[in-house]
């Protein structure tokens, strides 16, 4: 996958750790951009785990995080992870979250590619 295929998915990914109420349209668009990159589903939920939630997952602990996105200058800088961990480890309550987003963005996929 080239340098701006991998900003692409990050830049939709991290759509999900905004401080932010996420609904359809996002979801959409993050089944869309993977969709348009080529990568398989399973590809892209590697992508999330382990390059993008490590670094993000602290904003939606934050109080106020962020809430506007974050610029690709420092996606390019921070993603991927600089370490790949073995396992997902963090709060229970945003790794349950961040699944069940992760399941509203293929069920979007599904009926993209239905």
């Amino acid at each position: 996958m080239s340098s701006e295929q991998r900003l692409k998915i990050w830049r939709a990914l991290s759509d999900l750790f905004l401080d932010t109420e996420i609904d359809d349209v996002t979801f959409n668009y993050i089944a869309r951009v993977i969709s348009e990159s080529g990568i398989s589903l399973s590809e892209a939920e590697d992508v999330l785990w382990y390059e993008v939630y490590p670094v993000l997952e602290s904003n939606l602990r934050c109080v106020a995080g962020v809430w506007e996105g974050w610029p690709d200058s420092w996606l390019l800088q921070n993603l991927p992870a600089p370490v790949r961990p073995t396992s997902i480890h963090g709060d229970a309550s945003i790794i349950k979250e961040i699944k069940r987003c992760w399941l509203k963005v293929v069920e979007f996929h599904a009926s993209q590619n239905a």
